[in-house]
């Protein structure tokens, strides 16, 4: 019964005194109906029993990744941590998948941290066996951070081998070159034999592509990159670029053979 009908009882009885009918009334304005406790009940019920809203996958896989592991990525990446956190989502806590994967996505934006000041870096040397033969390289990046890092150190000493393995490299890039040595081969080409009777034009194509060949032979980023011949030096380069995430360039180097003087 409700507390009102109970109410409706005691008032009919007369043994029911005004102390009972007093409590009853104040029980009746105190205690909801049983249809509404009984409506209370079920919501609340509801709230405990109804699936929790599903945040998106990428969320709960963010809140699953360990901070050891983003740690370690970045230490062996040299990535900034946002990113390591975000590489290993994609790769489902994955570190070595995680790595392609900030190896990959940088590959896209080398061009774009080509452009940032590099203001730090190494400058590292490679000896070769029996110590006729030496190489020293500048190799610049962004951040202190980078520098010290031993993907970036890995790097230096790769391309000081490179260099050690490419005798006929004297340039880093084709903008190194100078017009007037571009002029002077030129010139030199211009006088070949088999170019004698040639029309002006087809002998001034001809020279322009072999001084470009003879050239990119010269050029230390046009190189094949000595362990695997699919890239180049600057494709082994950009994939650094693409780890580290940050602008990385090969300012200059300098070549030494035992018993090779220069000219004063």
């Amino acid at each position: 019964l409700t507390a009102t009908a109970c109410l409706t009882v005691a008032r009919s009885h007369p043994a029911c005194n005004r102390s009972d009918l007093t409590f009853l009334q104040i029980r009746e304005a105190a205690m909801p109906s049983l249809t509404k406790t009984l409506v209370v009940l079920a919501v609340a019920a509801n709230g405990f029993l109804a699936p929790a809203p599903q945040r998106p996958a990428t969320v709960l896989q963010a809140a699953t990744i360990a901070a050891k592991d983003v740690s370690a990525l970045r230490k062996a990446s040299g990535a900034g941590m946002m990113d390591c956190k975000k590489a290993l989502v994609e790769a489902d806590g994955d570190v070595e998948k995680a790595s392609e994967w900030l190896r990959v996505k940088g590959l896209a934006s080398a061009a774009k941290k080509g452009e940032r000041a590099t203001k730090e870096g190494l400058i590292e040397t490679y000896v070769h066996t029996g110590g006729k033969l030496g190489v020293m390289v500048e190799v610049n990046c962004e951040t202190d951070f980078v520098s010290k890092g031993d993907k970036f150190k890995e790097l230096c000493k790769m391309l000081a081998m490179q260099i050690a393995a490419c005798p006929g490299v004297e340039y880093v890039k084709a903008e190194d070159i100078s017009e007037e040595a571009r002029a002077k081969e030129r010139a030199l080409e211009m006088k070949s034999e088999d170019l004698e009777g040639k029309p002006e034009a087809i002998k001034e194509k001809m020279v322009e592509g072999r001084v470009n060949k003879m050239f990119k032979e010269k050029i230390l980023l046009d190189q094949k990159y000595i362990k695997d011949d699919s890239m180049t030096v600057a494709d082994f380069v950009a994939s650094y670029v693409a780890v580290l995430g940050e602008n990385i360039q090969v300012a200059r180097f300098g070549t030494f053979r035992l018993g090779e003087t220069q000219d004063a």
